[in-house]
């Protein structure tokens, strides 16, 4: 598959792995106030957007994320994931207000190990959109997905210890705690420890 070009007319398709169904790509990824889909390319303007609105968070917490990020940066992140996507790498859903299509934020599975079946999680939500439950209802769609359609068997959430906000999206899904890993992240320069949680396959 072509890599998405952000200047070009053409927008994202993805295709499944061998053996994945259409559920990706189905309306059933959805719990009727959000939807999650595949990024393509027409969300360049509204994921850039909803990045410039959190970016003092997303910079805090996010490795991605810097405070000169562009709209460059963007569209190279959307053309990323439509590769990795293809190659069973990782999946990136954009989170979609189910009642206006409004992009609320993003949550992927990624670091795929398809020898242990495992995989991490990892999701933000728009500052304007925070504290409404939103980052716990994609968690709950995507671990469908993951153990549902990918065949995964363990979904780890690392987080860094100050981010208390994300630990309780893990904690409201019934994420198992698990440790604290220290020294694992390395954020704007300076090492922090982690908290693990992980949800396992019934």
């Amino acid at each position: 598959m072509t890599p998405l070009s952000c200047a070009s007319s053409q927008v994202l398709h993805v295709t499944p792995p061998s053996g994945l169904s259409d559920f990706a790509m189905s309306p059933d990824l959805t719990d009727s106030v959000i939807t999650l889909r595949p990024f393509n390319r027409e969300d360049l303007p509204a994921l850039y957007a909803a990045t410039q609105e959190s970016l003092k968070m997303l910079c805090a917490w996010m490795t991605w994320c810097t405070p000169a990020y562009s709209i460059d940066d963007c569209c190279a992140f959307l053309s990323q994931t439509s590769v990795e996507w293809e190659n069973d790498k990782s999946y990136n859903f954009a989170i979609i207000n189910a009642h206006d299509d409004a992009l609320i934020g993003s949550i992927a599975l990624n670091q795929i190990h398809r020898t242990h079946n495992s995989a991490n999680v990892g999701y933000w939500v728009r500052q304007s959109q925070a504290r409404r439950g939103l980052a716990s209802r994609a968690l709950r769609l995507v671990t469908r997905f993951g153990f549902e359609e990918l065949r995964l068997d363990r979904l780890e959430i690392v987080v860094p210890q100050g981010n208390v906000a994300s630990q309780r999206v893990a904690q409201k899904v019934g994420a198992k705690f698990e440790g604290i890993l220290r020294r694992k992240l390395v954020l704007n320069g300076e090492s922090h420890d982690a908290i693990i949680y992980a949800l396992v396959r019934p």
